[in-house]
């Protein structure tokens, strides 16, 4: 009962959170009451979430119908885990957006557009994850694609921002498309679309359609996650949208693709042969490697952050990947460890993405520019953003005593065991080229988020945008502070979620998290299976390090000797200045240099000369990467093109023209029904 309650009131929310910025024409108003009621429908959401891992499931019909079928409300303990996510970091985003929204209220009735599809945006996600039938499912899926578009494109009258969402709607219904092909196979065996029926009726789905299922479910979702190569949409569309947007969609819109794989594989299609699992460990790791790669080369902070997106989706898909292989071998402890490591970055990475999304708009707000190489000596303006985009992005570096250590440690040790479930001496190399490139991509997303931080905010401003730079304002540092406490306190007390993630997955088939963790106490999360014993105690790495900095203080009380003498740091007798300071280009180059072939970076320099051959030249270096990727969509629009200007031509506007294409049809049409 009270559950139920809560989806009326998390309903009620969003309905008035979508329909207020029409009842007033005071934008100060509507950001309050639209945000305020986001932020509310969303703590309902996170209310929801926990009341089912309490008391059970829960199942609602609603009082709509499609293609003659209810259409029901369905929370298990999968859906509860994403609405959770959701409901975590909407609640977030949306107190954020009180204050970030402040620049946009001179925008007048398009500010209360945006606020409107905010909520629908919102409440779109969470629907996502509550149907269970396939065509609501659909649905919700195209309002969240459409909202979400139509908030990318919300600064239309900068071009970047109108290609953005014109390549991100493109790809969006090209999944659409497969998502919906998938359905239908599985539906033309269950005779129903409603989830139930066709979570009953996958045993008796042949081959063909069982891999046929997969591959559409892993385009379709694939492209909403953004795994490589089908990943163009997503640096383009999350830095074109407005801050707390973008937060959103790095943060959880991405995780409904995820949610999206969790159906089909766990439940619609069940254990698999075992190349479903290396056909997804390979786009994972090449998703993982090239998304640091060109996160390391970006100069966009926010574009920056949406290529660690498909860094880190590609993280997902190796737990996921292990998982299946894992089912496939019929070691289900193991498989649970796999996806729980998936499932637990999930939740980590829409925090810390979240968060560093948030910091990187109160950068923007401030300095009015995203371009790292413009910014510098941010920490003595915007301390606290700092400290928050600091805890952000070391979690996101995997670093104790923070939440990115612990799910990306689960998964290290997954793929620690998979060799000993790979056939052959390929299969065992391939397992052990996964760990040692996920441990490369580990060492680049630290070595992007020392670049990040260190020009972003230390040394000296690099232009007068960073030089006038002011503190956020007290929502957004409210919000961005929420946040990095629940990487902190996720990373300490990891066993809440492992204990959550223990409901999800039982009674999954092929998946047995009952041997997995034994630990009853916060202070040990422990891992036992049949082959790998193992155990993860964060509150101690956390004693560890609380004692040796303490042990550090007291040395430098009683040995240590005070000496303080201000003034610029010695450069020779020469007064340092923002230009003798590291720049983005030149920190990555090492790095530029080394997966060259990868990259193929193209630069030009040019000199500006003038007659003294020892003083007064300048210098101007550009620096460019291109998307290997990027080439093999070319020759697919130029087809498109070429049909389109076909289709032209052969539409002239004549009705004598076309009553004989009619005519011609039929008579094709008759002849071939005679069995000419």
């Amino acid at each position: 009962m009270i559950v139920e309650l809560l989806l009326y009131f998390l309903t009620i929310f969003f309905i008035v959170g979508v329909l207020s910025p029409f009842f007033t024409s005071k934008n100060k108003i509507v950001n309050y009451v639209a945000h305020g009621m986001a932020a509310l429908g969303c703590l309902a959401a996170v209310l929801c979430a926990i009341f089912i891992f309490y008391s059970g499931k829960l199942e609602i019909i609603t009082p709509w119908a499609l293609l003659a079928e209810p259409v029901y409300i369905r929370l298990d303990y999968l859906a509860a885990f994403f609405l959770l996510t959701i409901g975590v970091v909407g609640c977030a985003a949306s107190v954020y957006a009180i204050g970030y929204s402040r620049e946009y209220l001179r925008d007048g009735c398009r500010y209360r557009v945006m606020a409107s599809l905010y909520n629908a945006f919102l409440l779109s996600m969470i629907l996502v994850v509550c149907v269970s039938h396939a065509a609501a499912f659909i649905i919700v899926w195209e309002i969240m694609a459409l909202t979400s578009f139509l908030l990318v494109n919300y600064e239309q009258e900068k071009n970047e921002a109108g290609k953005a969402a014109f390549v991100y709607i493109v790809m969006t219904h090209v999944g659409t498309a497969f998502i919906i092909t998938a359905f239908f196979l599985l539906a033309n065996k269950a005779g129903s679309l409603d989830f139930l029926r066709l979570l009953q009726s996958a045993g008796s789905l042949d081959t063909w359609t069982r891999n046929a299922v997969f591959l559409c479910a892993l385009i379709g979702f694939g492209a909403k996650a953004g795994i490589i190569p089908l990943h163009i949409w997503l640096p383009r569309a999350h830095p074109a949208a407005p801050s707390h947007v973008s937060a959103l969609m790095s943060g959880v819109m991405i995780k409904t693709a995820i949610y999206g794989f969790c159906r089909f594989y766990l439940e619609f299609l069940g254990v698999g042969p075992i190349w479903w699992g290396v056909l997804i460990l390979g786009l994972a790791i090449a998703s993982s490697v090239l998304g640091v790669l060109y996160a390391l080369m970006e100069h966009d902070m926010k574009r920056l952050l949406a290529y660690h997106s498909v860094e880190n989706i590609g993280i997902i898909l190796l737990g996921i990947g292990a998982g299946l292989v894992f089912m496939a071998k019929g070691q289900s402890a193991l498989a649970a460890l796999a996806w729980t490591a998936a499932l637990y970055h999930v939740l980590n990475h829409a925090l810390f993405k979240s968060l560093l999304f948030m910091g990187a708009g109160a950068v923007l707000q401030s300095t009015h520019t995203k371009d790292i190489e413009r910014l510098g000596g941010l920490i003595r303006k915007m301390p606290y953003t700092a400290v928050w985009f600091l805890v952000g992005a070391a979690a996101i570096s995997a670093l104790p005593p923070l939440n990115g250590f612990v799910s990306e440690w689960m998964t290290f040790q997954a793929l620690f065991y998979l060799p000993q479930s790979m056939a052959g001496a390929l299969g065992k190399v391939f397992g052990g080229f996964l760990l040692a490139l996920l441990g490369l991509t580990g060492a680049l997303a630290a070595a992007c988020f020392v670049k990040a931080f260190g020009i972003s905010f230390l040394a000296k401003p690099r232009s007068s945008e960073a030089e006038e730079a002011r503190e956020a304002n007290k929502p957004m540092l409210g919000a961005m502070a929420a946040l990095s406490g629940l990487c902190l306190l996720l990373g300490l007390w990891p066993e809440l979620v492992l204990r959550i993630l223990g409901q999800v997955l039982s009674g999954i088939a092929g998946v047995d998290p009952t041997q997995v963790f034994a630990g009853t106490t916060w202070q040990a999360a422990e891992v036992h299976t049949d082959i790998a014993n193992g155990s993860l105690q964060m509150p101690v790495v956390a004693v560890l390090l609380l004692v040796g900095v303490m042990g550090a203080w007291v040395l430098c009380r009683l040995y240590g000797k005070e000496q303080q003498h201000k003034g610029e740091t010695w450069t020779c007798g020469i007064v340092p200045t923002a230009r003798m300071e590291y720049t983005a280009t030149g920190f990555s180059k090492p790095i530029r240099l080394a997966f060259k072939a990868i990259l193929r970076p193209q630069h030009e320099t040019v000199a500006d000369l003038t007659p003294n051959r020892y003083f007064g030249r300048r210098l101007s270096y550009h620096m460019s990467i291109t998307d290997i990727f990027s080439a093999m969509y070319r020759p697919i629009n130029a087809g498109i093109i070429r049909a389109a200007q076909f289709m032209k031509a052969i539409q002239a506007g004549s009705v004598q023209l076309y009553i004989g294409y009619i005519t011609a049809i039929t008579v094709i049409a008759l002849i071939l029904s005679t069995g000419w």
